[in-house]
């Protein structure tokens, strides 16, 4: 059957009922639109029961994945964490001693190495006060000596005697020798009042040596009987004679002789006595003794130190190590006292990093991890040596605690004060189940991975052990040889039908 729409054929006849075609078809023009919808409708439904009929057949259809097996490796941490370098051993040279700076020739910043002078005492007045320091420590033992050996000689005289018996004895002698000098005095008065009374007879004797009152006491009308054959006075000799005895006796007497004797002997006693009274007073107690010990003793320690101190630093003050000067507290020419600050050296020979500890990373940094250092792009070794047991909170107001990391192999290019790049080895795990962290689904429920049992998504739970930001370990849910999805779990669903595609394929 031909239909012609649009014009007629020429050979064909119309009809009122409509247009007869060669083929004795009759064509309606009025029914025309009704047949052409109805062809319409058909061609859709075929259309749309094709559509459905393929997304059944689509969806009825295992999606493809990809899945990979897990195998075994090594895995470890690293913390990348930035810090200023410092020395680890610094030290501030004082002044021992006063004396005036001779030399001073460095300034702030400046390198020094081991065993550098870097300031020196002004030598002249080094050696004068060395000196007074010795004339000091000799008086000081030449004063203690002199004190012992006299205590000595003191203790010598004292011949073990006590002052209590000195004492009595020398008030027993003093009463001894009152009492013979008062018999002294006494025998001699006497012996003097006899002179006397000689003398004054002798002036009694007339010119005829015959005394007036000598006569005239004995009734003497014969004065001439008394004279010698010589012409002397008998009588005047006679005087002259017992004037003569009583003198010699005042001189001579032996009695009066004992007596003196007695008294030179007790007063030579009573001497020596007083000498070892004085010896006693002049003996150093115990506790004078200690004293005198201990002044000598301090004087020593003082003078020797500073002799000690002053040939220290003849010469110039070294440096212990080698370094940074990083402050210098006098100026060349003035005098400094002892304990004035001088001048401050930190090492470059024992250098570490300052580092802060964040929350997130404080439980993976322990003491004695190795540290990879960058300092001006040049590498060294370096170890965690420090933790702080306390938080502080940063510049930001966030808590981070202390640590320290011991560079191991310095040298003259760190320049104290910079930047350290710093990566920590904290764990390190061999031979372990290691999966790609892309593989590794996480939800509030926990981390999993996706794999295929008979032909079906199944979640399966895994549990981390280290992890880098590339990598993880599990430790449990799958192991060795286990195939997993390598695709982005977020777009995975369980429970969805499957075909695996290998990653090795």
């Amino acid at each position: 059957m031909n239909l012609v729409f649009g014009k007629k054929k020429r050979n064909s006849s119309e009809t009122a009922e409509g247009i007869t075609t060669e083929n004795n078809e009759t064509y309606v023009p009025g029914k025309k639109k009704g047949y052409l919808k109805f062809i319409v409708l058909g061609v859709a439904a075929l259309v749309i029961g094709g559509i459905v009929f393929a997304n059944i057949k689509a969806k009825n259809a295992p999606k493809s994945v990809n899945i990979t097996k897990v195998g075994k490796g090594d895995i470890e941490v690293i913390v990348s964490i930035s810090g200023n370098v410092a020395s680890d051993e610094t030290k501030t040279y004082y002044a021992k001693l006063q004396a005036p700076i001779g030399k001073l020739g460095l300034t702030v910043g400046d390198r020094v190495g081991k065993g550098d002078v870097i300031y020196a005492y002004d030598e002249a007045n080094l050696e004068k006060t060395k000196k007074q320091a010795e004339l000091n420590l000799q008086q000081a033992n030449g004063s203690y000596s002199g004190s012992i050996e006299k205590n000595g000689k003191a203790t010598d005289v004292l011949e073990g005697r006590s002052i209590h018996d000195i004492n009595n004895r020398l008030d027993v002698i003093t009463k001894e020798v009152d009492a013979l000098n008062d018999k002294i005095q006494e025998k001699t008065s006497r012996m003097n009042q006899t002179l006397t009374d000689l003398q004054k007879v002798s002036q009694d004797v007339d010119q005829n040596r015959v005394s007036d009152s000598y006569d005239a006491a004995q009734k003497n009308e014969a004065p001439n009987e008394r004279r010698t054959d010589d012409g002397e006075s008998q009588m005047a000799l006679e005087i002259q004679d017992a004037i003569a005895e009583v003198t010699y006796a005042i001189s001579n007497d032996p009695e009066i002789q004992e007596w003196n004797r007695q008294i030179t002997a007790l007063n030579e006693e009573k001497q020596d006595l007083s000498e070892q009274s004085s010896a006693e007073l002049g003996a150093l107690t115990a506790g004078e003794k200690s004293s005198l010990a201990a002044q000598r003793e301090l004087a020593e320690l003082e003078n020797t130190d500073t002799i000690a101190d002053i040939e220290a630093v003849q010469g110039g003050i070294k440096a212990d190590f080698s370094g940074v000067i990083t402050e210098i507290g006098t100026e060349e020419g003035a005098t400094v006292t002892p304990g004035t600050k001088v001048m401050t050296i930190e090492s470059t020979d024992d250098v570490r990093v300052d580092i802060q500890i964040s929350k997130s990373d404080l439980s993976k940094i322990k003491k004695g991890q190795k540290v990879d250092v960058t300092i001006n792009g040049k590498q060294y070794e370096g170890e965690v040596s420090k933790i702080s047991g306390t938080a502080k909170n940063n510049s930001s107001g966030v808590p981070v605690v202390d640590g320290q990391i011991k560079i191991k192999n310095p040298d003259d290019s760190i320049i104290l004060g910079v930047e350290a790049g710093n990566k920590i080895h904290t764990d390190k795990a061999e031979g372990v189940v290691v999966v790609p962290y892309e593989y590794i689904g996480t939800d509030s429920v926990g981390d999993y991975v996706f794999v295929i049992e008979d032909g079906v998504l199944v979640r399966r739970p895994v549990t981390i052990g280290l992890s880098t930001t590339t990598d993880a370990e599990v430790t449990e849910g799958i192991k060795e040889g286990d195939e997993i999805v390598t695709d982005d779990p977020t777009t995975l669903t369980e429970g969805t039908k499957v075909t695996a595609v290998s990653s090795a394929e």
